[in-house]
């Protein structure tokens, strides 16, 4: 297994980075929450487009720069794709079933 070593100021940089993801976890609920309510509409493949929530995600993040801010659009995106990849194969199990 490798080691990795950093300085001081990388693993404070790195673990801002990882924790901003929990720091922001009420604005991924949030965007989340509000794409799948603004894309019921869609079918699932059109709600799936990475550019497409992107696009919706990125503004609730504004605040943030640089790789925090890419890094939480990315994990928003992540929870999206999470949630409706549950939803439809709760479809597909229950097309089955009937």
């Amino acid at each position: 297994m490798t080691e990795i070593i950093r300085t001081p100021e990388q693993e404070a940089a790195y673990l801002h980075l990882i924790t901003s993801r929990f720091r922001q976890a009420h604005r991924i609920n949030e965007a989340a929450n509000q794409y799948l309510a603004a894309t019921v509409e869609l079918s699932f493949e059109e709600r799936l487009e990475l550019p497409r929530r992107k696009e919706f995600v990125t503004p609730y993040f504004v605040h943030l720069t640089g790789i925090e801010r890419a890094f939480v659009v990315f994990h928003a995106g992540l929870r999206i794709n999470d949630i409706l990849w549950a939803a439809e194969r709760e479809r597909l199990e229950a097309l089955d079933a009937g």
